[in-house]
């Protein structure tokens, strides 16, 4: 019961400090402000505080690298959704490339705009993955200076205690519709759906980061590192960025982002599947004294 009533005392600490800090964007020019990335802080700096004041230290949130090679997957999932989603698209001629990102002639691809790793030149298709894998590599690490602190708050600080009140799954999609809301005054604002802001934060948000957050819970608990989802969400801001502007919709916008959401479902859905396979007994009953993601994984 006490760990319940820290983690409500802590998301209402993060809700109303990210709210407030919300007001602020708001009134600083919306989505647009210089100030929207450092909301992304506040779940981290408040799980800091926290665990200070409990005396839990920071030793079970994961810091180590032992199982890199997640990496991988952190990378290469995000890269392939919007890669399936945009030829999904194309396939069924709703959508076309917008070329304001990647210009395609003759076989061979310019890349505008973005600095890759490898260069901006034009480059045939196998030379462009690896140029792609490597600058989305790159450019996720600079990103994980803010996505660790949503991890950290999410994953390293709220995950544990939903799983061992409520279960595997009923916690991992908790902890989504807890980050969707988390959203909402942004999604007012526009953020993610311009065209529906209010359909935007009141479902198609909730709905994508529950199951954004599957897949980003079963990084955490697969790697035992809390650098694999901050990789993650990192690498998927930047590839729904490419995703969002490089695909020019020929009519409604709504097709793209339900298509983006089922994607993810279906992402989910192996992900759960794959923890059941491996954890069918440590996360059964909720309410009960099953072991935090670390022991759960060194049992498993």
């Amino acid at each position: 019961m006490e760990t319940t009533d820290t983690l409500w005392r802590y998301l209402c600490v993060v809700f109303l400090l990210s709210y407030a800090w919300q007001l602020v964007i708001w009134l600083t020019g919306g989505i647009g402000s210089g100030l929207f990335p450092v909301l992304m802080l506040f779940p981290g700096v408040v799980a800091i505080g926290f665990r200070l004041h409990a005396r839990e230290g920071f030793r079970d949130v994961g810091w180590g690298l032992s199982r890199w090679w997640y990496a991988a997957p952190a990378l290469l999932t995000p890269a392939a959704v919007i890669l399936a989603v945009g030829a999904l698209l194309l396939a069924v001629d709703l959508a076309a490339p917008s070329q304001r990102l990647f210009a395609f002639a003759d076989g061979m691809i310019e890349i505008r705009q973005v600095p890759f790793a490898l260069g901006n030149h034009r480059q045939g298709i196998g030379f462009f993955a690896v140029n792609f894998v490597l600058s989305l590599f790159l450019q996720s690490c600079l990103g994980g200076v803010v996505t660790i602190g949503e991890e950290f708050g999410w994953r390293g600080y709220v995950q544990e205690k939903l799983l061992r009140r409520f279960g595997l799954h009923a916690g991992l999609l908790l902890l989504g519709v807890i980050w969707g809301l988390w959203h909402l005054p942004i999604g007012l604002m526009g953020w993610n759906f311009p065209d529906r802001p209010v359909l935007g934060a009141l479902l198609l948000t909730p709905l994508s980061t529950v199951f954004i957050g599957v897949y980003l819970g079963w990084l955490y608990l697969r790697s035992r590192s809390i650098w694999m989802p901050t990789l993650a969400h990192a690498a998927l801001n930047l590839s729904a960025s490419v995703l969002f502007t490089e695909i020019e919709m020929r009519g409604d916008t709504l097709p793209l982002q339900l298509l983006w959401i089922a994607a993810w479902g279906f992402v989910s859905v192996v992900c759960l599947v794959s923890l059941d396979r491996t954890m069918p007994s440590l996360w059964q009953a909720a309410g009960r004294d099953a072991p935090g993601p670390q022991g759960a994984l060194q049992a498993a």
